[in-house]
């Protein structure tokens, strides 16, 4: 298979990654709190980082974690330049399903979450996010973040302990509206 770049045609390596990964990397830069317009944007830089590595791309052992790695740093970037800190969105943010109880407490459940993942480890809390978030098995994740899937699962208990001792404590504040579907 020829991965070279002939008359403006991508190289097909970089077709098919973009295919298989494309919208993985927007709901994990959409779990990072960006609007979709704003997901779509870095994802699309991230791929253009990408072709632009060319051959150091094409030839990497592990594609997902050099892509997972390239896309971490555009939304590194992407902040820096909105010089704002990720905010998080309510999970059914990410997929446009409204929420079940009006949609307040797992607003602020999610920005509770979000706020002692802040405090782990980057890579437990990479971990947690593919897993929870976008229901990444360990296998997948350990492609994306390009190490051992031991490790992978050490970050993922490790990580679920802390966010456990963290969120030890923590009562949502029921809404209203969830009380009355519950009664």
């Amino acid at each position: 298979m020829d991965t070279g770049v002939r008359l403006g045609f991508l190289p097909q390596g970089l077709v098919d990654f973009h295919d298989v990964h494309r919208v993985v990397f927007l709901k994990y830069a959409r779990s990072r709190g960006i609007t979709r317009d704003e997901a779509e944007d870095v994802v699309s830089r991230t791929f253009l980082q990408l072709y632009r590595a060319g051959e150091l791309f094409l030839s990497a052992d592990n594609r997902p974690a050099f892509g997972f790695k390239v896309l971490r740093d555009v939304l590194v970037d992407h902040f820096r330049a909105a010089d704002r800190r990720p905010r998080a969105l309510p999970l059914t943010a990410m997929d446009e399903r409204p929420a079940t109880d009006g949609g307040i407490s797992e607003l602020i459940c999610r920005l509770d979450v979000e706020k002692a993942l802040e405090r782990l480890a980057p890579q437990q809390a990479d971990c947690l996010r593919l897993h929870l978030f976008l229901d990444l098995s360990p296998t997948q994740i350990c492609f994306y973040l390009g190490i051992k899937r031991s490790t992978v699962s050490s970050h993922l208990a490790a990580g679920r302990q802390r966010l456990a001792e963290h969120l030890a404590n923590y009562r949502p504040s029921p809404s209203r509206r969830g009380k009355e579907q519950h009664a």
